[in-house]
């Protein structure tokens, strides 16, 4: 299954008032991995890949983002394709 692509979108809602920061650092630390296309709208994340790679990066970067202890609700929708990702996006 390495070969076959994903796309999975990711919105992720911190439960704290000053939520930016939390968010910007799950960002951060998810386009620091190789082997993965992230593309970020005002909305959510897009993470496209081989799908072990992708499964392994989401796994270190949630259990990075859960050792901060705040309160964290995260939505993921899971397409086991390849989609064609629109230009607009935001830089972190």
């Amino acid at each position: 299954m390495e070969d076959h692509i994903v796309t999975i979108e990711i919105s992720m809602y911190p439960l704290v008032n000053e939520y930016e920061p939390h968010i910007i650092s799950f960002l951060q630390n998810l386009k620091s991995y190789d082997g993965i296309l992230v593309k970020t709208n005002a909305m959510s994340t897009y993470v496209q890949g081989p799908f072990e790679t992708v499964w392994k990066v989401l796994g270190e970067t949630f259990k990075n983002s859960f050792k901060s202890g705040i309160p964290l609700s995260n939505v993921m929708k899971i397409i086991p394709r390849k989609l064609p990702l629109e230009d607009l996006w935001l830089e972190f």
